[in-house]
């Protein structure tokens, strides 16, 4: 459970590996407490819902990859319509709508995401200054994902927010306004969904909190996977 609250959401001031596009830092207020997973979903779990395992690196306990966008849209439902709760996707092939105020699974927003992995905190990485104490990545990972929950958490009690497996989440990606915002959902369309945190595979700048990324919402490869967010029962 992450409490309601507000953050500045963007690149720090003093980061001088930050892009562009994580500027300008802008104040953003999520008005409801919401749930989110711990830890990305793992293969265990998909294989569960789904009924097969697509990733390259297999591990029942490590995050599920080589899943696409769409993919994991239709996972959110499956998994809520099992779990009896209304899902919050309507899909009409690749017409995707979220219905905000249903109990089911969904992606968080980016800016969910990042006051999540923010953990109440201001560190460059989801828990630490010092990249190696909470993030998989191209130096320390072997070139492979690991199982979940190995690092260190963040003030939130997230694990992996941080490296380990770039995570999917709602918004179609766009620039930053720097106006003050209330439950962002990002732009309303675009060629492009937003991916966040970094992997095993890339350099320590991509695990920092603020980086974000995008790939077209077909793409998928051992590099992203995600995590279930949902509004408190």
């Amino acid at each position: 459970r992450v409490p309601a609250g507000e953050f500045m959401m963007g690149a720090l001031e003093d980061d001088e590996d930050a892009y562009d596009d994580e500027k300008p830092r802008h104040k953003v207020i999520l008005t409801q407490d919401f749930l989110i997973g711990k830890y990305a979903v793992t293969q265990a779990l998909w294989k569960v819902v789904m009924g097969s395992n697509p990733s390259d690196f297999k591990g029942a306990n490590r995050p599920v990859e080589c899943v696409s966008w769409f993919d994991v849209v239709d996972f959110c439902n499956k998994l809520s319509k099992r779990e009896g709760l209304e899902p919050a996707y309507s899909i009409n092939g690749g017409d995707v709508t979220c219905n905000w105020n249903a109990k089911g699974y969904r992606l968080p927003t980016e800016a969910e995401w990042e006051y999540s992995a923010r953990g109440g905190e201001y560190h460059t990485y989801a828990g630490s200054d010092n990249v190696d104490e909470v993030a998989w990545y191209n130096n320390n990972s072997g070139y492979e994902t690991h199982p979940v929950g190995q690092k260190k958490p963040n003030g939130f009690g997230l694990y992996d927010m941080s490296g380990n497996v770039d995570e999917w989440v709602w918004d179609w990606f766009g620039d930053y306004s720097g106006q003050k915002g209330t439950d962002l959902v990002g732009p309303d369309s675009g060629p492009y969904r937003v991916y966040r945190g970094g992997g095993w595979f890339s350099g320590a700048g991509y695990a920092r909190v603020s980086s974000r990324d995008n790939y077209g919402p077909t793409y998928l490869g051992s590099s992203i996977g995600f995590r279930l967010s949902r509004l408190t029962p």
